[in-house]
């Protein structure tokens, strides 16, 4: 969970601060980043209910690096809009899933009496990311190629990190660290049933 609140922090803020570079008017690329994080918060609630919150978490990361690798391709729809617009923008919108998930999904993993605890790291973990994003963002000046590979790479290692983590949906929180313990020792020995099974 640490990880991925640090991808999400850093990966939102360095958007935040870069939109300027992302287009020739910057009030028509913040507005659009500011519909597209609406919509994000719309509609990140339908996966994460349906699809659980660990299969959510690494597809919006995963889609977030598929579309800033897409932005590399160098296309223009028109004089004004380009595919490396279009693709940020979306990756922009999975990235804020990601990071209204994350905070979601961090405080269902924690037991009830570690839960302050684990949320003050997954935050501060967070802020260390946003610390660190806006100076990942003025790469973008230098050179935008490698930046959008920076932010690729980041998204796909903070969405695979999250394969690890047990999924939450339809589960009771449990209250103390011995519940935490007691479920994975379930979850381990059915994984080994499994596996002699087969």
């Amino acid at each position: 969970g640490i990880n991925a609140e640090y991808g999400a922090g850093f990966l939102y803020y360095g958007f935040s601060f870069s939109w300027s570079e992302l287009g020739d008017n910057i009030y028509v690329s913040y507005i659009f980043a500011a519909i597209g994080e609406i919509l994000a918060y719309i509609g990140m609630g339908f996966p994460i209910r349906y699809l659980g919150r660990t299969l959510s978490l690494m597809s919006f990361y995963l889609l977030a690096s598929a579309t800033f690798l897409i932005a590399l391709i160098p296309l223009n729809f028109s004089s004004t809009f380009t595919l490396e617009q279009l693709s940020c923008l979306l990756g922009s919108m999975f990235v804020s899933a990601a990071f209204c998930a994350i905070y979601l999904f961090s405080a269902e993993l924690a037991p009830t009496s570690h839960r302050g605890k684990m949320m003050g790291y997954c935050s501060s973990a967070a802020r260390i990311g946003s610390f660190c994003g806006p100076q990942a963002s003025l790469l973008f000046s230098w050179n935008k190629t490698i930046t959008l590979i920076l932010f690729a790479v980041l998204a796909a290692s903070a969405g695979c990190l999250c394969y690890r983590l047990p999924d939450t949906k339809g589960v009771r929180i449990p209250s103390t660290a011995a519940e935490v313990q007691q479920r994975k020792d379930r979850t381990d020995d059915v994984t080994i049933e499994n596996k002699y099974d087969s």
